[in-house]
């Protein structure tokens, strides 16, 4: 008998935690022993761009309507007038009430042997499935609101197991919440190595301009543009970087709601033909693999597995030490530049030293090498395998 795995994550579009789910469907796909079904909350098929990545045997099943999501994407952009704001209240509300409907009839009706919430949004109706439920946190608690680790602790009752994505959040977890100590597992996120390798050299979906871009001498970043992924101030970096007669333009790979200020910085400095905001790209590894230095400004992560991908595509890292992730995945520093977070000369220095030192470069890539051995699916499958029995 195959065993049952429910995997739900909120949405299909382009994020980090939506690239490491793909990385694992694309694995336990192949597991002989395992019939999975992926649940999806969102469903607005553009968006949704990792879709046609999910593996043919893994069943896909919707929550809410196509049209329900449009209509509720319509009242965000319009929320100018009290009616449009009220409105836009109403509709999350009834979301809310159609989500906790479907997922208690969902449950009761389907028998698995796990059910796994990826990206903790189930985490408000996990109440309704009397099943054995797995967390999937990729996220760090620290510097959150009282009021948001409550609730957290609150929702873990109802987890079997609470997994967690590098040993920092582990140690940060069971110290917040010893009573959930026996919960807690440590997982790596698995990357597919080949595939990333393969796509790194893949430029058959590149327009002729991005051919161009490839052959300048340039920085990048890959990340969504959020506040907290600190893009404003990464634009501020390279700007001194400049003035230091650094003469390699900086790739921004990415979009969400934090790009109007990276534009007014960008405008501010004078930069408009040195950074470059490409957007989000579906294979981002071209420009990756082709990078100087990949740079990563981030004031929190859980694990950044962006890193992992920038190593397999060869490309040294320079990153902020934020919680958590990073000086696991850099071996405290030898695996890439690790920055004390906000030291914005100490990073600017760290670029230098890099560029300016072939030796220091190959020792860094020899570290890069050993560490992210400990990435590959079969270093951790095991593990894995075991949250299922």
């Amino acid at each position: 008998m195959k065993k049952k795995i429910a995997i739900y994550n909120g949405q299909l579009y382009m994020g980090g935690i939506e690239r490491v789910l793909i990385n694992y469907l694309e694995k336990l796909s192949k597991e002989p022993e395992l019939d999975i079904t992926l649940i999806i909350k969102e469903n607005i098929p553009e968006k949704n761009i990792f879709l046609n990545e999910v593996p043919d045997n893994i069943k896909v099943v919707f929550i809410k309507s196509e049209e329900m999501c449009r209509n509720t994407d319509r009242l965000r952009a319009n929320k100018k007038s009290f009616i449009s704001r009220l409105q836009y209240q109403w509709a999350l509300f009834y979301e809310r009430v159609v989500m906790k409907n479907w997922v208690k009839k969902h449950f009761e009706t389907n028998k698995y042997h796990t059910v796994i919430d990826f990206d903790m949004s189930l985490s408000k109706y996990v109440a309704e499935v009397k099943q054995d439920v797995v967390a999937w946190v990729h996220f760090t608690l620290k510097g959150r609101k009282k009021k948001r680790v409550k609730l957290f602790r609150e929702k873990c009752e109802y987890y079997k197991k609470i997994v967690v994505i590098c040993d920092d959040m582990k140690d940060e977890l069971v110290e917040l919440m010893p009573e959930y100590a026996e919960k807690v597992v440590r997982v790596y996120n698995p990357m597919d190595f080949e595939t990333i390798k393969r796509k790194a050299n893949d430029e058959s979906e590149l327009s002729e301009a991005d051919k161009k871009l490839l052959n300048e001498k340039y920085f990048v970043a890959v990340s969504r543009l959020v506040a907290g992924k600190n893009r404003v101030a990464l634009v501020e970096i390279y700007s001194e970087l400049k003035k230091k007669g650094v003469n390699h333009k900086l790739y921004i790979l990415g979009d969400g709601e934090d790009k109007p200020n990276i534009e007014k910085k960008i405008e501010e400095l004078k930069l408009q033909n040195d950074v470059l905001l490409l957007g989000n790209r579906k294979n981002p590894f071209p420009f990756m693999k082709n990078a100087e230095l990949f740079l990563h400004t981030s004031m929190g992560e859980g694990l950044p597995t962006v890193f992992v991908e920038a190593m397999l595509c060869d490309t040294i890292v320079v990153a902020y030490d934020c919680p958590t992730g990073p000086r696991e995945i850099l071996a405290d520093g030898k695996a890439g530049g690790l920055i004390q977070l906000n030291n914005k000369e100490a990073f600017e220095n760290k670029v230098l030293e890099i560029l300016e030192s072939s030796d220091l470069q190959n020792k860094i890539k020899a570290e890069m090498k050993s560490k992210v051995v400990e990435f590959n699916y079969e270093h951790i499958s095991k593990e894995l395998l075991e949250l299922f029995k």
